[in-house]
């Protein structure tokens, strides 16, 4: 019995994006079990709450499939009823912090299908951290949730996938369209085998759900604060949850807009969905089905009807309005609010007492494991690098900006050096014309990386809560970034060279001085490692702007606001100029080893080793050994006849140490800059090296910022019998 979207399949989940064509399978086995096969689905195959691949199934056992939900009974799966009338409750649910201060105290809520819930109380009361351990983002200490029924601690890789969060921060790339922002997101969390027909139809069926169809085609920084709020709704209503959060989503609109914006989460409501609200707003509380006040210490001071809670609290405030009710609360931090609520009557009639089966319902808990890939790797690098794309040409200003570093930089180079500075005359000047083209490579990499992660922080949390790949997602910012600084690059080097030979042409001079210093090395007339000098140059300046990228990746993950990434950009290229200076005068032994951290040293090499620095700078450096010489020894007077002896004695000490000079020159040459193939390799595979070590920190630091729950604690809650399952998928 095999169970998909696709019409052939002897159970067909219609209309859910989630499930793949072809989903799983309800087979026989030799000794006439049933047992339950994934077939590869992209979004999982749950048993009583446990992702698996392959599991025998008991009587009872309850199989979850995107959003249908099946009971397996006398060999068949039947259509559970609650998923299609879930309730929701919460029951007990309390939060410790260090210290043993509790700030959510035994908070209970139940909500019926179809109602909407606000979440409201003075500042500190509590309401995020209701929020977190009602989306299990951060489960209670104490006290459960259940969903329909269901523990949603107990099922939570399964259930997450039914609830739609929308935070405070807006979950939208400004720079692109409505209708393209719809696109990617459902590239992103549909089955991988929905085609583009059927993600428009659902994209369109949302659109016109929020009143967005309009729209569909402008720009998302366009919009009004309440339109783009409708856009991050929008995101979530792909996928069709059961239950919808919404954080603050008036937060900033004005009350026009709040009050649309109330009206619609109703309509959400009716079409079935609970939907629960954190505001601080009141004024469109009779819009909601319940109302919970929270009082400071995360307290619950009243759940019930939004208009009782003004009868309710009559007793306390003549001024009957929702915001005397906060400033009451604020103030009252003496007042037992919770053993209030729980003596009155409404106690009973809105929460009543919890099954008996939940009464108890307590444990400590870790925190929920990011869920799997709904799409593998190579596909959601696909799409992000897409995206990414799409993002960066979106905004104007930036490719501007973009376009126009690399030709300034360029032109300030040329004006710099006017005439052929790569000459074996010009030792000085080859040397910095080699490491301006590395720090400017490098400037290009972390400057176009540094803010890349962590402006865009709310989209990639909230995208990793639904199956995000941290590589894909670091990758495909290394892919455009790259792409980039590879743009520039090949635009800095082009305009440089208008006024500079590569090769030099004057190295088969020195050559033919010293055959033996040069016998070993590549042809001038070439790269180190290829015949395009040209081409290798490029490609090595390139690649230092690449571990620039690394580099700037791993600052914007390890901060925690774009300010930060700002202030530590200058610092980090103040290091990375003052560490990969190439002159020894200059730096100290420690600075010279410290140098070796430096992405721009290594690109400097790289640019060295094409040009054959150490060739360029050798009568460069045979001048100064043999000037440290002459300095020693004062010439006798003149002229050379009356002072003969003298002369001869000078001549006899000085000509033997300017030849230890001559082959101190010859011998100190910087192994890293040598004209050979095998150097430039090297150079560049250390580069490479850098990037990767860079890229992975990126990929650690937003790895340690995921939530974790404790190991085998879903295995444990998931029911008698489960550990098994759970080890199995």
């Amino acid at each position: 019995m095999r169970i998909g979207r696709a019409e052939s399949n002897d159970i067909v989940v219609a209309g859910d994006l989630r499930v793949s064509r072809f989903h799983a399978e309800l087979r026989k086995t030799p000794d006439g079990r049933d047992e339950l096969v994934d077939l590869g689905s992209a979004n999982g195959t749950f048993v009583n709450g446990v992702r698996v691949k392959q599991c025998l199934l008991d009587e009872a056992d309850l199989v979850g499939i995107g959003s249908a939900l099946y009971f397996f009974s006398d060999g068949r799966l039947e259509a559970a009823k609650e998923a299609e009338a879930a309730t929701f409750e919460a029951v007990g649910l309390s939060v410790v912090v260090e210290g043993g201060k509790k700030i959510l105290d035994s908070v209970s809520i139940f909500l019926e299908p179809s109602s909407v819930l606000a979440v409201v109380g003075p500042s500190g009361a509590g309401k995020s951290t209701l929020l977190n351990a009602l989306t299990g983002f951060r489960p209670a200490d104490e006290g459960a949730v259940y969903f329909g029924g269901r523990d949603l601690y107990a099922s939570y890789e399964e259930l997450r996938s039914r609830m739609g969060y929308v935070p405070q921060e807006d979950i939208l790339h400004p720079q692109l369209t409505v209708q393209r922002a719809l696109e990617f997101s459902a590239e992103l969390r549909f089955s991988p085998d929905v085609d583009a027909g059927e993600r428009g139809t659902r994209i369109d069926e949302v659109l016109s759900e929020l009143g967005l169809s309009e729209s569909r085609n402008q720009r998302i920084s366009s919009l009004s604060g309440g339109q783009r709020k409708r856009v991050s709704v929008a995101l979530e209503l792909l996928t069709k949850p059961a239950f919808l959060f919404l954080d603050e989503p008036t937060s900033g609109l004005d009350p026009g807009n709040e009050r649309e914006l109330m009206e619609l989460v109703r309509e959400l409501a009716r079409g079935g969905r609970i939907v629960i609200v954190v505001t601080h707003s009141v004024q469109s509380l009779d819009l909601c089905d319940r109302v919970v006040f929270l009082a400071p210490g995360g307290k619950t001071a009243y759940f019930g009807p939004p208009d009782a809670a003004l009868r309710y609290f009559e007793f306390e405030t003549s001024e009957r309005t929702y915001a005397a009710l906060f400033t009451l609360l604020d103030r009252s931090r003496d007042v037992e609010w919770k053993e209030l609520y729980e003596q009155s009557p409404l106690r009973e009639k809105y929460l009543g007492a919890p099954a008996a089966h939940r009464a108890g319902a307590s444990g400590t808990r870790g925190r929920p494991l990011p869920p799997r890939r709904q799409q593998s790797r190579l596909r959601q690098l696909q799409i992000l690098t897409r995206r990414n794309a799409a993002v960066m040409l979106g905004d104007r200003r930036a490719v501007l900006f973009l376009l126009l570093q690399a030709p300034v930089l360029g032109l300030l180079y040329w004006v710099l050096f006017q005439r052929n500075k790569l000459s074996t005359s010009l030792g000085h000047e080859a040397t910095l014309v080699v490491w301006l083209l590395a720090i400017g490579a490098t400037w290009f990499g972390i400057s176009n990386a540094t803010r890349e992660i962590v402006k865009e922080f709310p989209v990639y949390r909230r995208e990793r809560s639904v199956g995000l790949s941290i590589g894909a997602y670091v990758g495909s910012k290394v892919l455009v970034l790259s792409a980039i600084t590879l743009v520039q690059s090949a635009v800095l080097v082009g305009i440089l060279l208008i006024s500079q030979r590569v090769p030099p042409t004057d190295l088969a001079d020195v050559q033919g001085q010293y055959p033996e210093y040069f016998e070993r090395l590549s042809p001038f007339d070439e790269g180190a490692a290829i015949s395009s000098a040209k081409l290798e140059l490029v490609i090595g300046v390139a690649l230092a702007g690449v571990a620039g990228v690394g580099l700037g990746l791993l600052v914007s993950a390890l901060v925690r606001s774009s300010d930060q990434s700002l202030a530590i950009l200058p610092v980090l290229l103040a290091a990375q100029i003052v560490l990969s200076i190439p002159t020894s005068d200059v730096n100290s032994g420690a600075v010279r080893a410290l140098g070796n951290l430096s992405t721009a040293q290594w690109g400097n090499a790289a640019q060295a080793s094409t040009v054959s620095l150490n060739g360029l700078r050798l009568r460069l450096e045979l001048g100064t050994e043999q000037g440290r010489v002459l300095a020693r020894y004062p010439q006798p007077p003149l002229p050379i006849q009356e002072h003969a002896q003298d002369w001869l004695t000078y001549v006899r000490a000085v000509l033997p140490e300017l030849g230890e000079a001559q082959q101190r020159a010859l011998d100190n040459r910087t192994a890293r800059w040598e004209h050979r193939g095998s150097t430039w390799f090297t150079n560049v595979a250390i580069l490479l090296g850098f990037t990767f070590v860079s890229t992975g920190g990126a990929w650690l630091a937003l790895r340690a910022r995921d939530p974790r729950m404790l190991a085998g604690e879903t295995a444990v809650r998931a029911g008698p019998g489960r550990r098994r399952r759970a080890a199995t998928a």
